[in-house]
C-alpha cells in the first residue's frame, strides 16, 4: 500500500455481493477509507468502510457514483459487481438474458472506469476488475455471459494500454467458481473446496493496488482455487 500523505488511501468498492463485502473488508483491514457501492446498502462492512446506495442500473446513476468518488485521488478501485446467466444455446438465449449480462459484466464496468479513472490516473492508483476464466474457455450454453465477460476483459485490456506512463494500473482477476452461498445452493453437488475463495480473491486484489504490484498492468490473470 502506498500511502502519500498523512491521510489514508481511499479505496472504492463497486458490487454489494459477496465478494465485494469481502474486498471492502480486507481493504479496511489494510488501512485504506473504503466506500462500497452496491445497488442496496453492502451489509456486515467493518470500521473505515462506508456502505453506499447507488443506482448502478443506468449510465446516468453509474456517473452520478462516480463523481460522488471522484472527490478526490483514488489509489484502488475494485469491480465486483457481475451476473451469471448459462443453460441455453445462442437460438435458444432470451433477448432479455443477454442484455442484462451484458449491462451488469461489461457495460457497467465501462462507465465506472469512464468515471474514475481520472482520479485513478491522479493518484496513481490501480484497478481490479473480476473476470471470467469461463468466457476464456467459451464454454457452450454460456453465450450471454461468455460475451460480456469476454468484452469484459477487453475493456481492461484497453484501459492498460490508455494508462501506460501515467503510474497507474489496471487488471483483471478471472475465477473459474466462486465460493460464495448462491453458488453453494445453486451447485450442491459440486466441491466448494475447488473453487476461488473471496479472500484469496481479496489478497490478490491488496496486491496488485500495492507497490509490489506497480508493474503488473493489463494482466488477466486464472484464478482456479482448490491449490
Amino acid at each position: 500500500m502506498d500511502t502519500p500523505d498523512e491521510h489514508p488511501p481511499r479505496a472504492a468498492v463497486i458490487g454489494a455481493g459477496q465478494v465485494g463485502r469481502v474486498m471492502a473488508q480486507r481493504f479496511a483491514a489494510a488501512g485504506y477509507a473504503v466506500r462500497a457501492l452496491g445497488r442496496s446498502m453492502p451489509r456486515d462492512l467493518p470500521s473505515g468502510a462506508i456502505g453506499v446506495a447507488a443506482d448502478l442500473g443506468t449510465p446516468e446513476g453509474v456517473s452520478l457514483a462516480c463523481r460522488e468518488i471522484a472527490r478526490g485521488p483514488l489509489h484502488a478501485l475494485i469491480v465486483t459487481a457481475g451476473a451469471f446467466a448459462g443453460g441455453s444455446a445462442i437460438e435458444e438465449t432470451a433477448p432479455e438474458e443477454f442484455e442484462r449480462l451484458l449491462w451488469v459484466n461489461a457495460r457497467l464496468p465501462f462507465y465506472v472506469l469512464q468515471g474514475l479513472l481520472p482520479s485513478l490516473r491522479a493518484a496513481r492508483g490501480s484497478a481490479v476488475l473480476i473476470g471470467a476464466l469461463g468466457a476464456q474457455e467459451s464454454r457452450p450454453k454460456q453465450v450471454s455471459y461468455n460475451a460480456s465477460k469476454a468484452a469484459l476483459h477487453s475493456i481492461v485490456q484497453t484501459a492498460a494500454q490508455e494508462l501506460k506512463g501515467s503510474g497507474a494500473t489496471v487488471n483483471a482477476l478471472l475465477p473459474l467458481t466462486i465460493d460464495t452461498p448462491s453458488n453453494r445452493s445453486d451447485m450442491p453437488g459440486r466441491d466448494p473446496a475447488q473453487w476461488a475463495a473471496p479472500e484469496r480473491l481479496a489478497e490478490l486484489a491488496l496486491f496488485l493496488c500495492s507497490s509490489a504490484g506497480r508493474d503488473v498492468s493489463g494482466a488477466l490473470i486464472p484464478v482456479r482455487g482448490g491449490n
